[in-house]
């Protein structure tokens, strides 16, 4: 039986509409993007404000473990680029930007800084993704959750929170090294790279639910045509329960109907068997745009379900 469509949202931790976000008939889950800012001394408290907003539906907190990211305004090529994490790659290596957007040569790298040359673009900010995909990448620290993840996982433990988004798995040790520290948590591990990708199987087995995370997953595909074949692969391999995510009708920021291609991509993704969405930042922000998506995902409800090859056959 193919299940109903279902959504989760993004929702800030200052967010004044959580409660009607929730509220709505396809949401059943809020997630808490951990890379958003909160005031010192604050954290525990909007934890349990988001909890209760949430409530009855579930508030998923997103932990960015390996994931690299700008943590100081860079203007490159006149400063380096200050990020996340220590780590070695095969030099030069061909670094992205912008969900892909933007590239540059990583020509050498200085603890946390990478130099960066070949580079024509914007300002790079803090919080922006930093993709190297290059198999030669290895992470310098000890431990897949990073400091702030940790202090979120105790948190949580404090305040009956046990739901869990995993970024970049890419393995089953990763879901592993979670469970130690929650014991009894219900994790949703993101695929995001192709290392994820390798390892997908033991991952399903290891993980409660599996994410297609395509803001990072685009980018880190050898070729950007194989998103296609990665998410046939992960929606195969893990079944209705599957979670796709991020780039879904980001037109709505500049149009109040969605485009043409954003229409066909949802409605490819239906296609696929995915039955469980995941709205990601940049159209959460805003309330009207975000009950816009609601909208149509309530439409894209109604349809009936596309038929099953060989079904009645």
């Amino acid at each position: 039986m193919i299940p109903k469509l279902e959504l989760i949202v993004t929702q800030g931790p200052y967010s004044s509409f959580v409660r009607d976000v929730a509220a709505a008939n396809l949401v059943c889950g809020i997630r808490l993007n951990t890379i958003m800012p909160v005031k010192e001394g604050r954290l525990r408290e909007k934890l349990d404000e988001l909890r209760s907003a949430a409530a009855p539906k579930t508030l998923w907190v997103d932990l960015k473990a390996r994931q690299l990211r700008v943590v100081a305004f860079a203007n490159t090529p006149y400063t380096a680029v200050t990020i996340s994490h220590r780590f070695r790659v095969n030099l030069p290596a061909t670094v992205f930007f912008d969900n892909g957007r933007i590239t540059g040569q990583l020509a050498d790298i200085d603890g946390h800084q990478l130099i960066i040359e070949n580079y024509t673009g914007r300002m790079i900010g803090p919080g922006e993704s930093v993709n190297i995909p290059d198999d030669s990448l290895e992470y310098l620290e000890p431990d897949v959750l990073t400091p702030l993840d940790q202090v979120y996982v105790e948190l949580c433990k404090q305040l009956g929170i046990r739901h869990f988004m995993l970024s970049y798995v890419e393995s089953a040790a990763d879901i592993t090294a979670l469970r130690a520290l929650a014991p009894g948590c219900e994790i949703m591990a993101k695929i995001e790279n192709q290392k994820g990708l390798r390892h997908l199987p033991a991952i399903c087995r290891a993980a409660d639910h599996v994410m297609a995370a395509r803001g990072d997953l685009y980018t880190e595909v050898a070729l950007p045509h194989l998103i296609g074949q990665a998410l046939e692969q992960i929606i195969s391999q893990s079944g209705f329960t599957a979670v796709v995510a991020s780039r879904l009708f980001e037109s709505l920021l500049r149009h109040p109907v969605p485009s043409c291609p954003d229409m066909m991509d949802a409605l490819y993704l239906l296609a696929l068997g995915y039955r469980r969405f995941m709205i990601g930042d940049d159209i959460c922000f805003q309330r009207d745009v975000l009950f816009r998506a609601l909208r149509i995902f309530t439409a894209l409800a109604k349809l009936p379900p596309p038929r099953v090859a060989g079904e009645n056959d």
